[in-house]
Parts: structure tokens; C-alpha cells; sequence
């Protein structure tokens, strides 16, 4: 799993009753761990096939798809922009300072971390002081300044807060029975009334419509979008509701769309079947028939102090020590010292290890996950009879039950976070990365080994002239020193282990 996707899984998680996803929008970043207890919805990828315009239709004060291409997806007067180019605001029509401030939003973004070098540094940690930006998927200070920014400049307020609805008797406590006959799954409303779910409708004639159904408030910077594809594949009429209300229908091969503006919000229906699924006209207008709109119209934000609010955590959660590995730090059982191939326990390790004339002891340790297994390993810090720092010794668990022991200098493993990344420094190289461990060797015979994957680095190079040349890198490639600097003070800003007396500990 790449650190994109960890970081995507870290913020929110995909997850439908019925296999309907929310990958069919766009939220525009990339991405936020993982959350045992709910599955969240994640806006977050690329709908590839959208939309069109066939208007065959009266009521010309009606907008349609056209309206809500952001702003510099406008055509030309001479030139008609590509549809990879082209991108839907799904928070209102063109020029208005939602879909202004979205447009703004997405050109900073298409020209940041294009490559997420900086993402693989963030990896899965969450700065606690950018965790009010967490409905952005916001990741370093730079992004959370040009957000402010962005709405201070079209008078936007941002989302800072959600809650996951569960299930429809939760929608209709919150919002009333607008659905009829519609039924409705999980999602999430916001602090402003903003809110998603999946659904689906079974139409007059029987046919089952999924559908992702999305209320974008005004006044708030909603970073939900929509790519567009052919125009000409889909064709758009204007339909009013018998309740009166008047809505913009659009049925393609595979999608059909509903748009309606509310006043104070904007309403957006992506169905997941088209007329390739023998969709019919008649089933959008049952669908558009079969909410209530005027129950979501004036905005009622939702009462917030009806949940209890979660925690932010800073960093992932970790795993408890196996039984083995209590058993090695707290009943000097034996362990396998994979530097000097050799069964020893901890007590004997440290003897044998310790300089002549001195003592070595293990004063504090910390469980963490170094290599991202799922498997927690303990870190021990070494020190002299003198108090001088000697070291670290890790301990893991092997998939074959055995606990393996891995020396390290002092430079090898420096400022250790809770997301187990660190930097090194050695004579000619230094950085910052993650532990590595493999079992056998390049043929496949047995091999306790471990080393670490550089997210950055720095190499001093002497040539034969006795001048030195240095080289900076992020994820293996060549970055300037500027960037190497601003990567390694993110890392830097990290939240630390947090570190235990050895010998004061009780196993769980």
C-alpha cells in the first residue's frame, strides 16, 4: 500500500450498504487513519464518464450542466476545452464565490506535491494542528494557509466538523421525512447542513434506481467536484415536480443526474444507471418526484451537541506487544540475536554486549510499529553505566513465532515518531525514513536482517579532485536543498514515541 493510499484510509474510508461508492465524485486531494470503529465516506476519486448537454427543452430560466462548469472551464469564444480539462462545481452555478473559490482551490492544488513527495513524508500522521482542516484533507501548513486564504477571498466559511449518519431513521430525525419512498444509507451531514448519502428509489416501473444523493449549503467551500465528459452524450430537459418544484434532469448511457437549486442550498443526484440499463425518462422524473425538497429548505444545521465529540488522535493507533515479546522484555526469555546469530536472553544480551569495563543496561522502551506490518516491535534504549546513550536494540516477532534482536549505533535511529519514521545520520549520508525487515537473502536462504527505506536523504560525495558535491532526495528522487529542508522540518514536526521505564513496566 503506497503512502497516498495509507493516507487516504488514515481520513475516511469508502464504504457502501450496497455497493454504491462515493468514488464517483471528486474530492479534490489526495489523501486522510484508518478509524476502527465507523466506516466513513471518503469524496475522494474520479467519476470518468459524466454528463452532457442535449438541451431539447423550454424554461430557459432554467441552468443546467453547461452552469455548473467551474470557471476556467468555461470555452472560449474560439475554442472548445477539452473534456479531461473540463470539471463540475457540485455546490452551485458559474461565478458564484463557491465555485470561484473551488476552481482556486483545485488550481493550487493540481500544481502541489504533484508527485506526493511530501504526502510519503506525512505518511499516516495526522499534525494536530491542522486537524480542523481534516474535511480538506489538508496536510502540511502550506495547504491550511492557501485554504484561509482562498475563503477569506470569496467570504467562505470552511467545514470543520462532520458526523457519520448511520441509517435512515437517523436522516429522518435529523432532516424530516423527506425521503417518501426512498431508501437511505449512511453518510455524512456537516456543522452547516451539508450532507451526502447513498440511496435508492424503485420506480413506477419497477426498475431500481441507485443513486448518490449530496446537499451543498452556500456560503461554505465545498472541495466536491465532478470531471465532465462528452456533452453531447447525454440529453437534458426541465421538469417541475407535482409538488411544483422545478428540476433539471439529465439521462446518459450510463449515469443520470438531478439539479435543483434550493435557494440557501444546492442539491446534486448522481443515479448510477443510464439508458444502457434501460433507465427511462419517466424513472428520473420518479425520482425527482419522490423527495420532498421542502423539507430541506430554509437550512437547519445540524445539532451538534447531540454527539459527543470524537477525539483527534495525532497518531495511529498501535497494536499491544505479542505474548512472545512480553515474555523476552519481562521473563527474560530467550531471543534469537540476529546480528551475531546467536540465542540469548535480554539479560545475557545486555552482558555480552555492554564495552569492557563498562555496563550496559535498558532503561526505557516504547511499542510501536516500525515496518507498518499490523505487528508491534519493541524499541529499547541503551545506555552506559556512565549515562551515555549506547544505542537501541529492536525486538520483533517473526511470522515464525521467533523474536529476533537487531542492534543499532546511536545515529541510526534519531528522533523516533509515533508513526515509527525517524532520521539517521552517518559520516557521509543522513535523512529520514523506515525500518525494513527481511527473512531471507537475495536466493531465498535464511537471513535476519533489517535496514532502513530513506523518505529523504542527503549524500556528501568526495571526487578523486578532493571536491565535495551534495545531493538531496525525496522518495528517491532529486529534489533542491530548499525542498529537502521543508520535507525534513515536516518530519521534524512529528509527534514523538512516547517512551516507558523498562523495569517499571507490569506486562499487560
Amino acid at each position: 500500500m503506497s503512502n497516498r493510499d495509507f493516507y487516504r484510509e488514515t481520513f475516511s474510508q469508502v464504504h457502501s450498504s450496497a455497493q454504491i461508492r462515493w468514488e464517483d465524485f471528486a474530492q479534490t486531494r489526495k489523501p486522510r487513519r484508518k478509524k476502527p470503529v465507523r466506516r466513513l465516506w471518503l469524496l475522494a476519486a474520479v467519476l470518468a464518464l459524466l454528463a452532457a448537454l442535449s438541451i431539447g427543452a423550454v424554461a430557459a430560466h432554467l441552468l443546467g450542466l453547461q452552469d455548473l462548469l467551474l470557471p476556467q472551464n468555461q470555452p472560449a469564444p474560439s475554442s472548445q476545452p477539452s473534456v479531461q480539462e473540463q470539471q463540475l462545481s457540485l455546490s452551485g452555478y458559474i461565478n458564484t464565490p463557491e465555485s470561484q473559490g473551488l476552481a482556486e482551490w483545485n488550481a493550487f492544488l493540481s500544481s502541489y506535491d504533484p508527485d506526493g513527495a511530501i504526502l510519503n513524508v506525512v505518511g499516516n500522521y495526522i499534525d494536530p494542528e491542522l486537524a480542523q482542516y481534516i474535511c480538506y484533507l489538508v496536510y502540511t501548513q502550506e495547504m491550511a494557509d492557501k485554504l484561509e486564504e482562498i475563503a477569506a477571498k470569496y467570504t467562505l466559511t470552511l467545514h470543520t466538523w462532520n458526523h457519520v449518519v448511520e441509517d435512515q431513521g437517523e436522516w429522518v430525525s435529523l432532516l424530516g421525512d423527506f425521503l417518501g419512498d426512498n431508501t437511505a444509507y449512511s453518510g455524512k451531514i456537516y456543522e452547516d447542513g451539508t450532507f451526502h448519502y447513498d440511496g435508492y428509489l424503485t420506480t413506477s416501473s419497477g426498475t431500481r434506481l441507485d443513486y448518490q444523493f449530496r446537499r451543498s449549503v452556500k456560503g461554505a467551500l465545498n472541495d466536491v467536484y465532478l470531471p465532465v465528459g462528452d456533452l453531447s452524450a447525454y440529453e437534458e430537459w426541465y421538469y417541475k415536480t407535482g409538488a411544483g418544484r422545478e428540476i433539471t434532469l439529465d439521462l446518459g448511457p450510463d449515469r443520470g443526474f438531478l439539479l435543483t437549486d434550493l435557494g440557501d442550498s444546492f442539491v446534486f443526484v448522481n443515479v448510477l444507471a443510464g439508458t444502457g440499463q434501460e433507465v427511462t425518462k419517466q424513472d428520473m422524473k420518479d425520482l425527482a418526484d419522490s423527495f420532498d425538497f421542502s423539507l430541506l429548505t430554509p437550512v437547519q444545521p445540524p445539532d451538534q451537541s447531540l454527539w459527543e465529540a470524537e477525539p483527534q488522535e495525532s497518531g495511529p493507533a498501535v497494536p499491544p506487544l505479542s505474548a512472545q515479546l512480553e515474555q523476552v522484555l519481562w521473563e527474560d526469555r530467550p531471543f534469537y540475536d540476529a546480528d551475531y546469530n546467536r540465542t540469548l536472553t535480554l539479560s545475557q544480551f545486555l552482558t555480552k554486549s555492554a564495552p569492557e569495563g563498562s555496563q550496559l543496561a535498558a532503561d526505557t522502551f516504547t511499542a510501536i510499529d516500525l515496518d507498518r506490518d499490523g505487528a508491534t516491535e519493541a524499541v529499547l534504549r541503551l545506555v552506559l553505566d556512565s549515562g551515555a546513550h549506547h544505542g537501541w536494540e529492536v525486538l520483533r516477532q517473526g511470522e515464525d513465532g521467533t523474536v529476533y534482536g537487531y542492534i543499532l549505533t546511536p545515529g541510526e535511529m534519531l528522533e523516533l515518531k509515533s508513526d515509527g519514521s525517524y532520521c539517521y545520520s552517518y559520516s557521509t549520508s543522513s535523512g529520514f525514513g523506515r525500518m525494513f525487515f527481511a527473512d531471507t537473502d537475495a536466493s531465498g536462504q535464511p537471513q535476519h536482517s533489517r535496514g532502513t527505506a530513506p523518505m529523504g536523504s542527503v549524500d556528501t560525495v568526495t571526487d578523486a579532485d578532493g571536491a565535495a558535491y551534495t545531493d538531496w532526495y525525496l522518495d528517491y528522487r532529486s529534489v533542491t536543498q530548499a525542498e529537502y529542508e521543508a520535507a525534513l522540518a515536516l518530519q521534524r514536526s512529528k509527534e514523538d514515541v512516547s517512551w516507558r521505564f523498562l523495569y517499571e513496566t507490569q506486562a499487560p
